[in-house]
């Protein structure tokens, strides 16, 4: 028998490999490129395209927060402003942002890639496999996981002949079913809800399987006009808050968070984004089973962590359990040969990952760069809530020492939206109460790290 040979891989060099094309990944190739005028990209990504999970979520999505603040830095997203960009919009947004950078000469995409081992890939279509050489640092843009329901089956039995889908199949309906039942209360799972009575259907008809209450943004104060009353009231409900309870009363008495049944004390905080009008609509559901999570789905029954829900034949059930943006482990984002790409800023990925490629071109100190990029995982609880905000604070007062003025241009960044006389004006009244913040927070902490304690 001839003895096989192996493939002999293709070889690439660039200065930065980056895997993953989603949205971070985007972001800090675009900021890479942009701050560095001799940098070179290899760029993989498992899709077709640019845009990561966007490719995989259902046709009525559009984005939480405003075009503002989403994208990539160097290019503004549709209208830009408040605006709520539409998923097919999204994605074309992203294919010319890869095709300007393209036309450069200094970025190369292979699409249809799976990175394979440190720095090679291989083609799922051809199975060509490439080795890089890579002259700085290996890029992870797909450490965060995020994944949408039509990514993964369903978390949970299902019993032949039982309808589930993804609420991308909402699109399709073309027939009435007996009634509807929605697994999952993040935003996904409200996002079904919205489009489900957007169709007419009588509230009564849907089930909402809602395993945890969560506190909820209100879109209004995330408008990039109103900016700084936002964080004017933050810091302010923040100084007269004495435990993490008061803080989040007092939030939701400022108007900046709220909770669909004011009457559920809600233990999640994932950044999900409503404004007042959707809110309303969403608490015509009534039929809101609050029993754990699904195990399992029968002919006729639901079998809940805490109890059974009996349902009729010829029910649909949309799948909106995928996590999102999980919590990770928190790794360092620099090392020596390899940035893991991570938020550093509560619920601003993209920021985040156009913050650290300037960081990679400004600093080359890995401990500065680390201290500089302090990660602030994705929250799911109030408790990563609390942790986001100090951390968060943390990572502001280093920005405004060492970069301020990279953070006060950034498109992305919240404050390249507030004019600069508001923040002169706000200034003395902030720094005023920044220690009392800080004296806040820090109590919030203790007092919560006690109370788990007790418990255990």
């Amino acid at each position: 028998m001839a003895e096989q040979t192996q493939e002999v891989p293709i070889q690439l060099a660039a200065d930065y490999l980056v895997v993953g094309a989603g949205a971070m990944g985007m972001a800090f190739v675009d900021e890479i490129l942009t701050s560095d005028a001799a940098a070179t990209v290899v760029l993989v990504d498992r899709y077709a395209g640019p845009g990561g999970h966007w490719r995989r979520s259902y046709p009525f999505v559009s984005l939480h927060q405003p075009a503002a603040f989403y994208g990539v830095n160097s290019e503004t997203l549709g209208r830009g402003g408040k605006s709520l960009a539409s998923g097919v919009e999204v994605i074309g947004y992203f294919q010319r942002v890869l095709e300007k950078h393209i036309a450069s000469g200094r970025l190369s995409f292979y699409p249809h890639c799976e990175h394979t081992h440190a720095k090679e890939f291989t083609s799922s279509v051809t199975g060509a496999h490439y080795s890089v050489a890579v002259k700085r640092k290996l890029v992870d843009a797909t450490y965060m996981k995020v994944e949408v329901p039509s990514m993964r089956k369903p978390p949970y039995r299902v019993a032949h002949g039982v309808k589930v889908v993804p609420p991308n199949a909402l699109a399709d309906i073309s027939s009435p079913y007996a009634g509807y039942v929605v697994v999952g209360a993040g935003k996904t799972g409200m996002d079904a809800v919205l489009y489900l009575l957007g169709l007419g259907l009588n509230p009564d008809l849907i089930t909402w399987i809602m395993p945890n209450d969560a506190w909820l943004l209100d879109r209004g104060n995330l408008h990039p006009d109103g900016l700084l009353q936002t964080l004017g009231k933050q810091q302010e409900s923040m100084a007269r808050s004495e435990s993490l309870e008061a803080l989040l009363l007092n939030l939701e008495a400022d108007g900046m968070l709220m909770r669909i049944d004011e009457s559920v004390w809600a233990e999640k905080y994932r950044c999900a984004t409503v404004n007042r009008q959707e809110l309303e609509q969403l608490r015509r559901i009534k039929n809101v089973v609050r029993s754990g999570r699904v195990v399992s789905i029968e002919d006729s029954q639901v079998i809940l962590e805490q109890a059974s829900l009996n349902v009729a034949k010829q029910t649909l059930f949309v799948d909106c359990s995928a996590n999102g943006l999980s919590n990770r482990p928190i790794v360092p984002v620099f090392a020596p040969d390899k940035i893991t790409l991570q938020s550093v800023s509560m619920c601003q990925q993209v920021f985040s990952a156009a913050l650290i490629a300037y960081v990679e071109t400004a600093f080359t100190d890995v401990d500065m760069q680390n201290d500089l990029c302090r990660v602030v995982p994705h929250p799911e609880s109030i408790d990563d809530y609390l942790y986001a905000v100090r951390v968060g604070a943390i990572n502001n007062a280093s920005w405004g020492k060492h970069l301020p003025k990279w953070v006060r241009n950034a498109r992305l960044s919240f404050r390249s939206h507030i004019p600069t006389w508001g923040l002169f004006s706000k200034m003395p009244k902030m720094a005023k109460l920044a220690p009392l913040v800080n004296k806040n927070l820090q109590a919030m902490t203790q007092q919560r790290e006690a109370q788990k304690a007790a418990a255990k």
